[in-house]
């Protein structure tokens, strides 16, 4: 089983990219808010105050953003009641843990954004949704809102939330266990940080890499990333990412069997996090903690050392013990706050100490527990949503592509249609002209002949360029209606060739059979496509022959 120390924050949305203001600078904010005449102005300090207030006392919080909401409604001024809901909803998801709320006014404020046009606003909110759903690991939702996210910030090009957005899909990946998928999203957003000089966005990718690494069992390569990601969180002064890669690199050297180093490394993690009120990161780290003394208990090494006192069963009851209270103070703080993914695996852990506590009872309701928790975390009902919407952000991506040169085409065709038929009135002026000065000096039937016969022939011209003009849209039509089917027959394939990989390559037998089945559902669809393609060259075989093509199209569009 692998194993996840992910912290709040790694993740990147609006939740965790609250600054810490400090209480210095929200004093100095309330000291200035009774001077502000201007009342939009108060409104943004009301949010900044609730804003700092976030991750120092919440209640606080929302006490200043509700003053805000109101004064924004009181105003009528949009933008602010939309910033003053986006804050609230961060003190209540980040601040009190309550998802609930926190998605009931980032929802709101998504709607208010929308309905004003403010796209970075919007693109930040759905962030911010995405996060919830993580929280309450929802990763179908959550990958949704994101990529919704990523969608406006590509087409804004805001080259740092895009950078966030797809480190934010891949953590997704990465609570589904999906290593490399994660790793491939998370190495794309480090390279536009380092590109922009973002350092806090490469101090947590550096340590989100270091955890994949890990979890792929890369000891060295995990080590070296979770170090950089220190020394510059060290840097920042970013007391959330020193704890996170405190408690990585305790994890690390737990894998190493370093187990008193691991130890210091959690303990120092622990430390900060209780310092910061990271609530997440406490019940994580206590969790960690109680795996490591498990394993103590289990190593051989350990147990036979000379220096640990006493006879061998005592040696691994004081362990066993360790192991329990840790874990279970750790299991109090995940279900208060509902971190689910987390939870499941304290409880298999705490299943393991019961066992060898010999308390069957216990360690029989805590393995219950696992199991439920983790059917609502993993189904394949959800692995199918998560493939959906990745495959049709693809999609998307692909047919906007593919309208976009089909609107350049025709743009180039009619110039070209326009140009032949002004060149041919240009012509036939000139051919006037040309006819009455020549009636008007020769007088003769022979030379008006052959200027009319020279405008027949133009006229022929212009008739036939009108044809060849039709047949191009013609064409551009038929590929149009050809594509739409082989685009879903292309995408279902290349995902097919991914299935085929875990066919042969399976983690376990339950894996290759989800994969097998996902195969199956895949091929059928390749089939339907497949034949919808046939079925539209075969009608447009019947309309050619009976010469009603263009009827074709025309019923279609209807």
């Amino acid at each position: 089983m692998k194993k996840f120390f992910l912290l709040l924050a790694m993740i990147t949305g609006a939740f965790t990219s609250f600054s810490q203001q400090g209480q210095q600078l929200i004093d100095s904010l309330i000291k200035q808010l009774p001077q502000s005449k201007d009342d939009s102005a108060k409104v943004m300090m009301l949010n900044d105050i609730s804003l700092g207030y976030y991750s120092i006392n919440p209640d606080e919080g929302l006490k200043y953003g509700n003053q805000a909401l109101q004064l924004a409604q009181k105003i009528k001024w949009k933008r602010g009641e939309a910033f003053a809901n986006k804050v609230i909803a961060g003190n209540y998801g980040f601040g009190k843990s309550d998802y609930a709320k926190a998605l009931e006014y980032a929802l709101r404020s998504w709607e208010q954004f929308r309905a004003i046009g403010d796209k970075i606003g919007e693109a930040k909110i759905l962030g911010d949704i995405g996060v919830v759903y993580w929280f309450q690991s929802d990763y179908p939702n959550a990958l949704k809102y994101y990529f919704d996210a990523l969608r406006i910030n590509e087409e804004l090009d805001i080259k740092n939330e895009i950078a966030a957005t797809l480190n934010n899909i891949g953590l997704v990946y990465y609570s589904q266990e999906d290593l490399n998928k994660a790793l491939e999203y998370i190495l794309r957003a480090n390279k536009i940080d380092e590109e922009l000089g973002n350092k806090a966005g490469v101090a947590s990718n550096l340590g989100n890499i270091g955890e994949l690494y890990m979890n792929l069992s890369d000891t060295a390569k995990a080590l070296e990333y979770d170090l950089k990601a220190l020394q510059l969180n060290e840097e920042l002064g970013d007391k959330n990412g020193i704890a996170r890669t405190l408690g990585n690199l305790g994890a690390v050297y737990a894998s190493k069997k370093e187990f008193p180093k691991a130890l210091d490394y959690y303990r120092e993690s622990l430390a900060m996090n209780e310092d910061i009120g990271n609530k997440m990161g406490v019940g994580r780290v206590l969790g960690n903690i109680g795996g490591t003394y498990l394993k103590m208990a289990n190593d051989s090494i350990i147990m036979s050392n000379p220096r640990i006192s006493g006879d061998l069963p005592r040696k691994k009851s004081i362990l066993l013990q360790q192991a329990n209270d840790y874990t279970s103070r750790g299991i109090i703080i995940l279900k208060e706050i509902g971190d689910l993914n987390n939870l499941f695996r304290s409880y298999e852990r705490l299943s393991e100490i019961q066992e060898q506590e010999n308390n069957y009872k216990g360690a029989l309701e805590s393995y219950r527990n696992f199991t439920l928790i983790k059917d609502s975390v993993y189904s394949m009902e959800k692995d199918k949503k998560l493939t959906e919407t990745a495959m049709r952000y693809d999609f998307d991506k692909k047919e906007a592509a593919t309208k976009a040169e089909q609107e350049k085409k025709d743009i180039h065709q009619r110039n070209i249609r326009n140009s032949i038929v002004a060149g041919a009135v240009v012509l036939l002026l000139l051919l006037i002209v040309f006819i009455e000065r020549y009636r008007s000096k020769q007088k003769t039937n022979k030379e008006l002949a052959a200027a009319y016969e020279n405008l027949k022939a133009t006229q022929q011209q212009l008739i036939q360029s009108e044809k060849m003009a039709a047949f191009g849209v013609m064409a551009t039509r038929m590929a149009h209606e050809i594509q739409n089917p082989l685009n879903f027959v292309n995408n279902f394939s290349d995902v097919s060739k991914h299935l085929l990989e875990e066919i042969e390559h399976p983690h376990s037998e339950e894996e290759k059979k989800e994969a097998i089945h996902t195969l199956a559902i895949n091929l059928e669809k390749i089939h339907h496509h497949g034949t919808r393609a046939s079925r539209i060259i075969y009608q447009l075989q019947e309309h050619a022959r009976a010469g009603t093509a263009q009827e074709f199209f025309e019923e279609d569009s209807n």
